[in-house]
């Protein structure tokens, strides 16, 4: 909106102070569904932030609306008087007074005094005068987390959130949370004003049609229309991009369920449960720092919810201005107001977006291909559950567990990996969400963006890469298919020696269990390749001349191998046919 004009018949001083004016409506409009949930986090006085001012603010400028009022009232008494007057005038003078001029105090001084029912009038022109309640229970950070609590093993549990990046995030959401309700109540002030200043329009028209146009009247009315009706209007954002269905705002957390069950699996990020007797019960490891990070940093999903909504109610309040700022000028295309309603409604439905984009790159008939997160670490369970036998006790007087190269190579990947394992699907998940949510912000872009426009390649590659990174293994179940036509838990993880001559049973159980070790190692290699190429694509279509197509089909490919590692053995063995007497079996 360009603010170099004068809007509205006032100038943009007053246009500004009048929106501050009404922020009192915040007060009264909001009761917060998520209240108690920040006064638990951070105690019943919540001070110094971004709300707390913007209450002192509300609470220094409530008088503000009723001085609107007053003044429409003077304004209605004055074209009342001047209305009788220009009516004696044109009986003296009929030529040179219209009766017109009027008739058009009258008329607008009577519909000043009736202010109300022109409201009413408005709003039921966009909404059919049914009222919907747009709640901000959307907007609470607080009803995400607590599915997302159960998840990634108790957020919000005993031990609290206070002092790690959860706790930043709800601050920073607890800043805000009266921004709802402010949006709202600038809305219903600038739909006040858009209806005394769209009637002084519709007066100047009558006197003066000529360097007064009806658009100007029509459009002001229909637009505080729109505002008193913001509800309305935000419920038809929605429905435009997910239909009538019902959306669970905290829906969005179904993505990190298998997630869930590694994190209460023995092979999980219950990594000392993982490893038994190994490493003590009270031990620290790199692998329970990684889930440490995971379960600290959880709820940055339910965060980037919020955010889009907070998102979506500016674009649609933006759009909807956009959309005066068009007929009084239409040099402004309309394109400006379309594209922020349909990015309005698409951060209200993130969940559904998300949803879209990752059912259209691997639907649902890919899911039963090839195993989850949660199936490849089951895969390798047996060296957990092996170690102890063939290393020893770890709280022996010796520290057995770990001794000697093999050992200490069989325990640190037994520890890494399943927690390095959540850790990179959890990066996708949240990278595909910024991803998706950098898409839908590119509907507002024009054509001259190239790549980056709202049709560009790099959009649409965009979203295409955030599902692909939100489902990457069943992306990566595909080439597993397509390179070894193998699926499910087909996979060959398990090393047999063919050649054991002069071997004991316990120097063949150490090579054995080196030889998983090493093709854990080399499946954490090929997941965290598998999804630096998907980046790398994306960079390709965004028109990134370091980035190349070969280079991310490389990655992508050289991961999936790297996670066969097993399968592609064989497959070299057989070829130079020495699959039955030398090397090493993978079934």
């Amino acid at each position: 909106m360009r603010f170099n004009k004068d809007y509205m018949g006032v100038s943009i001083k007053k246009y500004a102070f009048s929106i501050i004016a009404l922020l009192f409506m915040v007060i009264n409009t909001i009761e917060p569904a998520h209240a108690s949930f920040f006064e638990d986090l951070f105690g019943e006085n919540i001070e110094n932030d971004l709300s707390d001012i913007s209450q002192n603010m509300v609470e220094s400028s409530a008088i503000i609306p009723g001085l609107i009022t007053a003044i429409s009232y003077g304004l209605a008494l004055l074209f009342g008087v001047t209305g009788i007057l220009k009516l004696k005038e044109h009986v003296e003078n009929p030529s040179n007074a219209p009766l017109k001029t009027s008739m058009a105090r009258f008329i607008i001084g009577g519909a000043l005094l009736a202010l109300p029912i022109v409201y009413q009038a408005m709003a039921t022109t966009i909404n059919g005068g049914e009222n919907i309640a747009f709640d901000a229970y959307s907007f609470d950070l607080g009803n995400s987390w607590s599915a997302l609590g159960g998840i990634v093993g108790g957020i919000l549990g005993e031990t609290g959130i206070n002092e790690d990046f959860n706790y930043i995030l709800a601050s920073i959401i607890s800043s805000v949370r009266f921004v709802p309700a402010l949006i709202t109540a600038v809305a219903y002030l600038l739909g006040l004003l858009f209806g005394v200043t769209g009637l002084l329009k519709l007066k100047a028209h009558i006197e003066n049609s000529d360097q007064n146009p009806l658009k100007d009247a029509v459009v002001r009315l229909v637009i505080g229309g729109a505002l008193f009706a913001l509800p309305n209007v935000y419920e038809a954002m929605q429905v435009t991009i997910k239909g009538d269905g019902d959306m669970d705002i905290a829906g969005i957390l179904d993505i990190l369920q298998d997630l869930g069950n590694i994190f209460g699996s023995e092979s999980g990020c219950s990594t000392t449960q993982g490893l038994g007797d190994i490493i003590s019960s009270d031990s620290s490891s790199l692998g329970r720092i990684m889930c440490n990070l995971v379960m600290h940093t959880g709820a940055f999903s339910a965060f980037l919810t919020a955010i889009s909504y907070l998102f979506g109610l500016v674009l649609g309040l933006w759009g909807v201005l956009k959309i005066q700022e068009h007929v009084l000028d239409p040099k402004v295309p309309i394109w400006d107001s379309i594209s922020r309603f349909i990015a309005a409604g698409a951060f209200f439905t993130l969940p559904f977006i998300i949803e879209v984009a990752k059912n259209t790159v691997a639907p649902a008939s890919l899911l039963d291909q090839f195993h989850n997160i949660g199936d490849i670490v089951d895969g390798f369970g047996d060296l957990l559950g092996d170690l102890g036998d063939i290393f020893g006790d770890g709280d022996d007087a010796a520290g057995g567990a770990c001794n000697g190269l093999d050992g200490m190579i069989a325990c640190f990947t037994a520890d890494i990996f399943a927690p390095l394992s959540i850790v990179v699907k959890t990066f996708s998940i949240f990278a595909g969400m910024v991803l998706i949510m950098i898409g839908i912000s590119r509907l507002m872009k024009t054509a001259q963006d190239g790549a980056r426009g709202p049709g560009g390649i790099g959009t649409m590659m965009t979203f295409l890469t955030g599902g692909a990174l939100i489902s990457y293994t069943q992306v990566l179940g595909a080439f597993t298919s397509s390179f070894f036509n193998i699926s499910g838990d087909a996979g060959m993880n398990t090393p047999v020696l063919n050649y054991t001559t002069g071997l004991s049973i316990d120097e063949i159980a150490h090579v054995t269990t080196v030889l998983e070790s090493i093709l854990i190692f080399m499946l954490l290699i090929g997941l965290i390749s598998f999804v630096r190429g998907i980046f790398i694509v994306r960079n390709v279509a965004e028109g990134n001349q370091q980035a190349s197509m070969m280079a991310g089909l490389t990655h992508m490919a050289g991961g999936a191998l790297a996670v066969n590692l097993g399968p592609l053995m064989n497959a070299v063995q057989n070829t130079l046919g020495i699959s039955q007497d030398y090397g090493i079996v993978f079934s």
